[in-house]
């Protein structure tokens, strides 16, 4: 399943722009979403398109799809052009659907979004939050197993409820923390004011409003930093010495002049490496110094054809990179310090992959 996901995220991303309709969008990503779950969508005793989920007072109601099991709908799929909002309206539909069905998980799409709800703690209603949330654009790993948990010849209905109830509560506190890191509420303050054994009157909880901000912050800035240097000691670990890549890069481009290479060169370029790690083998990359001192490239296989991303560090406090556009055009991106190459790393992978689809 696993490689089926990754080559329709890549879909996703390649034909998002063109998929204008709620048709298009079915046939080029949601059914073969369905099949990424084991599911033959052209197998109507296992996926029924277009399955009649009647209302009270309202006929003619239909779910665009239901995947069976003994001939009762497990999971039904509602499904919206590419690009929709997924907003309260549309998930009112599928709530009427869900009443209707006798279903265990509802999922509302726009083929890119994938939003999994399941029965309230009541039993009867469809919950007004989605347990889980797969996005194509942006595959989030630790939710591929729980993924594979509703694919065929998986689905238990025991197992999928105590999924639910742990997929949500994980949800709901991911939800209440990104919420009070932007912006602390008084309980949540409430709680380091008491650690810190103090009393919370409204001038405390001004003060550590910005404590609290501040902390977390710098916080997820050290884990960030941290996780960077460990994969970096890693690749380091497997290259060759520094003299041995500069001699390489001399011997494949003489007229390179690759006399002097920066710190702040050599330090860029490991953390593209690091970047890249698990797109492409580290051992394909390679730095090529291209206008003297300060000035460099990072390029795939060792070609001058395939860069990467291109380094401006000779100007202090006016250092830049410069992107690999779909074109080939450059787009510069102003930088402060080395580090924040690291947010651009999407970009510098999609570079990559440019080059591997264009190989294959």
């Amino acid at each position: 399943m696993e490689d089926a996901i990754k080559v329709l995220s890549e879909r996703a991303h390649k034909l998002r722009s063109s998929l204008v309709s709620e048709e298009a969008t079915k046939n080029a990503l949601i059914m073969p979403f369905i099949q990424a779950l084991g599911y033959d969508v052209f197998n109507p005793t296992e996926v029924v398109p277009e399955f009649v989920a009647d209302v009270a007072g309202k006929k003619g109601e239909r779910v665009d799809y239901a995947i069976m099991k003994d001939g009762k709908p497990i999971i039904i799929i509602e499904c919206k052009a590419c690009g929709t909002p997924l907003d309260t309206e549309k998930c009112e539909q599928l709530h009427r659907y869900f009443l209707t069905l006798d279903s265990s998980i509802g999922v509302l799409t726009d083929g890119i979004r994938y939003l999994f709800y399941s029965r309230s703690d009541d039993g009867k209603k469809m919950d007004i939050r989605p347990f889980m949330e797969f996005n194509l654009e942006c595959v989030d790993k630790t939710l591929v197993p729980e993924l594979r948990k509703l694919c065929k010849g998986k689905f238990d209905l025991k197992t999928t409820l105590e999924t639910v109830s742990e997929l949500r509560f994980n949800r709901h506190i991911k939800v209440l923390l990104e919420r009070n890191i932007n912006e602390p509420d008084d309980d949540f303050l409430r709680y380091f004011i008491r650690k810190a054994e103090l009393a919370a009157t409204q001038r405390t909880l001004e003060q550590f409003k910005g404590y609290v901000k501040r902390a977390f912050s710098e916080f997820l800035n050290e884990q960030v930093n941290t996780r960077l240097k460990t994969a970096l000691e890693s690749v380091q670990k497997k290259e060759e010495p520094v003299q041995a890549l500069q001699q390489a890069a001399e011997d494949a481009d003489s007229n390179d002049k690759n006399d002097i290479v920066t710190e702040n060169e050599w330090h860029a370029f490991y953390l593209v490496k690091a970047i890249l790690t698990g797109t492409v083998d580290p051992s394909r990359v390679f730095l090529r110094n291209t206008a003297g001192i300060g000035r460099s490239m990072v390029v795939l296989d060792d070609s001058r054809r395939k860069p990467l991303v291109r380094l401006i560090l000779d100007r202090p406090g006016k250092w830049s990179i410069g992107l690999i556009g779909e074109n080939r055009e450059n787009i510069s991106q102003d930088i402060g310090s080395v580090d924040e190459i690291f947010s651009h790393a999407g970009a510098i992978r999609a570079t990559a992959m440019t080059y591997i689809k264009t190989k294959e």
